[in-house]
């Protein structure tokens, strides 16, 4: 079985640090795997290169860029997939020309984010209606939570083939990570990792912190992450004891050394920086949107609250902050949950069943 990986670029980001996971972890296991971006390519580019997967890309800034739209085309068929997998309106559409040239299964993986009300977060009108287009040839999807397939049915993806396989985390990955020395020894301190981004709402997270430091002190603020949004989060973030630290690469080194993590979005998936926390024992403040209840149990392994609500964040944290003990034991019973429901094991082995059952599925 061979597999084509087609996706606009692999900068910063939960989906991508998924794929370079998935994509790394299915070469070692002796699977021929090939990457091809098309517009860019970023650090989780790198890492697959540099782990000896072959990986190409092509510079297609548009979609109508003929030149670099025939070596897509040609260097993804030249490759042989017998199933080529997508993520991204531009990676759906050349990856569907690449799998019909090549006689091969389409299969889509859809990290797209779900609103408060259930949507997926609906790209601009006519990536839209390029996506319903693409929809009703594509030969399966694999969705990263059960939340996401009433509105992929919605747009016209096949139903009764659209599978789900959760997001894992390794316990390679996690195990020996040192905490930063960045965040200090001292104190409450609460990271966010999160894109810069207006659905991230990092704007709810900043006035929580600000409030809930005038009730306790020892909390502080800090947000991984990069993004149109800057320029107006360091003014918000001005004077309210939150620190943006810009785009990092050693996440892992800051969730450990965080006393929880805080990610208050209105649209979500499944993220991945959530499951990191609870590998590395962090209790979790989150919104409850998309796949988050899946991973948060509420009292449990961190406290879920309603979107767009920073005085629920902020009463969450102080929560957290005034009996560390309790803090500790929703790490710890995290942990247990990620190990038992979302190990990067299961995850592998749950996208090798739903490749091989498309591939199957094709030659039938």
């Amino acid at each position: 079985m061979r597999l084509l990986f087609v996706c606009p670029d692999m900068r910063t980001g939960g989906a991508e640090r998924h794929w370079a996971t998935l994509i790394v972890e299915l070469h070692d296991r002796g699977v021929p795997v090939k990457l091809l971006a098309l517009a860019g390519r970023g650090p989780f580019f790198d890492d697959v290169a540099q782990h000896g997967v072959p990986a190409e890309c092509v510079g297609l800034q548009r979609q109508t860029s003929p030149r670099a739209l025939r070596g897509a085309l040609a260097a993804g068929a030249a490759f042989e997939p017998d199933a080529v997998v997508t993520r991204g309106v531009s990676g759906q559409l050349v990856g569907e020309a690449i799998a019909r040239r090549a006689r091969a299964v389409h299969v889509l993986n859809e990290h797209t984010p779900l609103t408060p009300s259930g949507r997926l977060v609906a790209p601009r009108p006519r990536q839209r209606a390029l996506t319903r287009v693409v929809a009703r040839t594509v030969d399966s999807v694999v969705a990263v939570t059960p939340q996401q397939v009433p509105p992929l049915e919605g747009l016209g993806y096949p139903r009764g083939r659209i599978g789900v396989v959760p997001n894992g985390v390794f316990e390679r990955h996690v195990s020996g990570v040192q905490p930063s020395p960045e965040l200090g020894a001292d104190g409450f301190p609460v990271v966010c990792v999160s894109g810069l981004r207006r659905e991230k709402r990092v704007d709810v997270f900043i006035e929580a912190v600000a409030a809930a430091r005038r009730e306790n002190a020892d909390i502080r603020g800090y947000v991984a992450g990069e993004g149109a949004e800057r320029e107006r989060l360091l003014r918000l973030a001005d004077g309210s004891g939150v620190t943006l630290l810009g785009a990092r690469r050693d996440v892992l080194e800051l969730v450990r050394g965080a006393a929880a993590l805080c990610l208050p979005s209105e649209a979500e998936a499944l993220p991945m920086s959530i499951l990191e926390a609870m590998a590395l024992e962090r209790p979790v403040v989150a919104t409850d949107v998309g796949g988050i209840a899946d991973q948060v149990v509420d009292g449990e392994t961190g406290r879920l609250v309603a979107p767009g609500d920073p005085a629920a964040v902020q009463t969450a944290l102080l929560e957290l902050a005034a009996d560390r003990e309790r803090a500790r034991a929703m790490g710890a019973a995290g942990r247990v949950r990620q190990r038992e429901r979302f190990s990067g094991e299961a995850m592998v082995d749950g996208y090798v069943r739903a490749f091989e059952e498309a591939v199957a599925g094709g030659q039938a």
